[in-house]
């Protein structure tokens, strides 16, 4: 797998909905494949992005959700700067023996980093009946979303007490008003919330939060100028309002070492499974998908409704999942949802 690292200006805001108009945290693959998608159109036309389509469906291309990450860089030249980056929590539960009280903290994180996800995963056996990991190693939770071993901070000057306090990821809520498209009159009042990512500073250091994503393959040059126009499209809604943007694109060859095979697999994107595959589902939560469909020119219609496996769901085998279409009944032309999953191990090596 390569990374594409998505950089952030300091209080950048985004807005991610669900399927009942609620605020997400984070941005599911087949709304970035979706995203991407609409780039394509718009930069090569129609032939590229079957072509797009044909490569997904076929597997040789698949990206994840967008996950979360944390630079630390040292004001002093003399010191090197740190990235740590977060997967999504596996549907498992753990607690730390050093903190008694943990279990209620653990419960509310979100995302784990790369490191506490081996170790988790290491530990993990599916052949037990309590589906749960005591974690001896001390862990660090940041902002109650973010998880990390305590060990991975060694050599950051910053203490625990100001990391466990600071709030890189906030909820903020605004107050709207509904202006009538005729008349230009004002009509409904309402709250909207919105995501704000925020950095942190302090005399050694400034943390920087960023957002990436995984991908496989070989990525088509069309492809790739689709992923650098997120820059300037923008990803998620309220675009208009100036949620979504991105300050730079950087891109990371190398490949990224978490482990392909395991004794159970976890799945980093939105997952449709076929079927068959139905009896591979482990534990897993499900998410909604509904909304409307957006074409340039095109009337605005419902899509239909479907449930996806939300990532960091758990898996018995490899699964494979399927690009679906959902266009409503007598639409003009396809509306994909993608629904094939990145996969990585989870629980050890198969025996």
């Amino acid at each position: 797998m390569k990374k594409v690292k998505l950089l952030l200006e300091n209080k950048s805001t985004f807005h991610f909905g669900d399927a009942t108009g609620n605020l997400k945290i984070h941005f599911s693959s087949d709304q970035l494949v979706s995203a991407l998608v609409n780039n394509v159109v718009l930069l090569y036309g129609n032939e590229a992005l079957e072509q797009f389509i044909n490569k997904m469906r076929e597997g040789e291309i698949k990206f994840s959700s967008l996950y979360y990450g944390l630079d630390f860089l040292p004001k002093m030249s003399t010191e090197e700067s740190c990235s740590i980056p977060f997967l999504p929590r596996p549907k498992i539960d753990f607690i730390s023996r050093s903190d008694p009280s943990s279990f209620k903290k653990m419960k509310k994180v979100t995302y784990i980093s790369h490191k506490l996800f081996q170790y988790l995963s290491k530990k993990y056996s599916c052949y037990e009946a309590v589906r749960e990991v005591d974690v001896e190693l001390p862990i660090t939770v940041i902002g109650s979303r973010f998880a990390l071993l305590q060990e991975e901070l060694f050599g950051i000057d910053i203490s625990e007490h100001a990391l466990s306090n600071s709030s890189f990821l906030k909820v903020i809520t605004n107050p709207r008003v509904e202006v009538g498209r005729f008349q230009q009159q004002a009509e409904n009042y309402f709250m909207q919330e919105d995501i704000m990512i925020q950095f942190m500073e302090t005399d050694q250091y400034l943390v920087q939060p960023y957002m990436y994503f995984f991908y496989t393959g070989d990525l088509p040059k069309y492809v790739r100028a689709a992923v650098h126009l997120l820059s300037d499209e923008g990803i998620g809604g309220k675009r208009s309002l100036g949620r979504g943007f991105f300050k730079k694109v950087e891109w990371s060859e190398e490949n990224h070492q978490l482990a392909h095979t395991g004794s159970l697999y976890i799945n980093l994107s939105t997952y449709f499974p076929k079927k068959i595959e139905l009896a591979s589902l482990y534990n897993y939560e499900l998410e909604k998908r509904n909304g409307y469909v957006y074409s340039f020119g095109g009337k605005t219609v419902r899509k239909r409704s479907v449930m996806v496996v939300q990532e960091g769901s758990i898996m018995r085998s490899k699964v494979v999942g399927e690009i679906i279409d959902i266009r409503p009944k007598g639409y003009k032309h396809p509306v994909y949802l993608n629904g094939m999953p990145i996969l990585i191990g989870f629980g050890g090596e198969r025996a």
